[in-house]
Parts: C-alpha cells; structure tokens; sequence
C-alpha cells in the first residue's frame, strides 16, 4: 500500500490563521464566542491546532491581547509632527480611534483577564515619551513625566470607556467627538507650564 503525502501548511501559516481567526471571532462573537472550536473552524485547521501553537484559548488571549497593546502603541507612536501640542491631540484622537474600532479588543485589554503587563507598559511609555518630548519644547510643565503619563491616560481612557459602554449621563445627546475634542483642549491646558 502507498501512502499519498500530502503537503502540511508551514507552522508559522497556521499560527497566523489562528491569530487572525481569533481577532474576527472576537470582534465579531466577542469574549464569550472565542471558544478553540469557533477559531479553529474560522481558520480552516483543527482545534488542537490551538492547542500546539498557543497552549490553549488563554495563551490566544494573551497573543490577541498583546497585539492589541503593540499596535496600540504603534498608534501612539505613529504622530509625526514637530509640534508637540499637535502630537499629544493627535495621539488622543488615534488613540480613541482604536477603542472605536476595536471595542471588544479594547474592553479586554483594560480587563486585567490576561497576563501582558510588559506589552501593556510598553504602549505607556509611548505616550510617556509625548510627554517627555513636551516637556523637552518647553509646552507641558516639568513634572514626574510618568505621574502625568497617568494623569492623560485616567482622562482618554475615561472618555473613551465611557462612549463605549454608553454610560455617560443623557449619552444618547451626547456629541460624542465633540466632548472629545474638548477633553483634549481640557488635557493640553491642565499639563501646561
């Protein structure tokens, strides 16, 4: 008897396509739908497959969550322009962008549910570096940079939170973009010098 040899898809492809497989179901099923079944038939692969790429539904998370915080921080990052007062607005504005596109991602992220503390601070220290860089131009007071790393991120992150959860007094009347826009301005004059 001969056995027909069939080709086996390369291990980093179906690492992908359960990565990627993860992020549909999740947006699209949220926390509770992101069973190792629901992302193995999303990719094409058995469910063991997840099991031998990433130990399991948590380490998926953890992998799911981690991007999350990277291209969060790639967000961040991403402002190019000199003025650091336009910098710090823009990097709000991306940064409720990506709550507004991700909202399940992003609610998960914040939940503590899974363990990246290191990527999670890495994406901080993007916005401490704004702030640095503030600092740096003489435009954001000279104060514990980090402390007012936290002062920030408390302010977008409520916002942000808020608008998701539609928890905001009367939100539904609320113009959304607007009071953003305000809490910016709000956030640029609190760190001035």
């Amino acid at each position: 008897m001969s056995r027909v040899k069939t080709k086996r898809t390369p291990a980093a492809q179906v690492r992908r396509a359960l990565f990627d497989a993860a992020r549909v179901v999740l947006a699209r099923d949220g926390v509770k739908g992101l069973t190792v079944r629901a992302v193995a038939a999303q990719a094409g692969v058995a469910p063991m497959g997840v099991y031998n790429h990433f130990d399991g539904k948590d380490g998926l998370l953890e992998s799911v969550v981690a991007d999350g915080f990277e291209r969060l921080r790639d967000e961040i990052r991403g402002v190019d322009t000199a003025d650091p007062r336009v910098r710090l607005r823009e990097a709000g504005r991306r940064y409720r962008a990506f709550a507004l596109d991700n909202p399940t991602l992003y609610r998960l992220m914040f939940s503590g549910s899974c363990d990246v503390d290191m990527v999670g601070a890495e994406a901080l220290v993007a916005l401490t570096d704004l702030i640095r860089f503030g600092q740096a131009t003489g435009v954001i007071r000279d104060e514990d940079p980090l402390s007012l790393t936290m002062q920030v991120w408390s302010c977008v992150h409520g916002a942000v939170s808020l608008e998701l959860d539609s928890t905001a007094p009367d939100h539904e009347l609320l113009d959304n973009e607007a009071n953003y826009e305000a809490l910016l301005g709000l956030i640029e004059r609190g760190v001035r010098p």
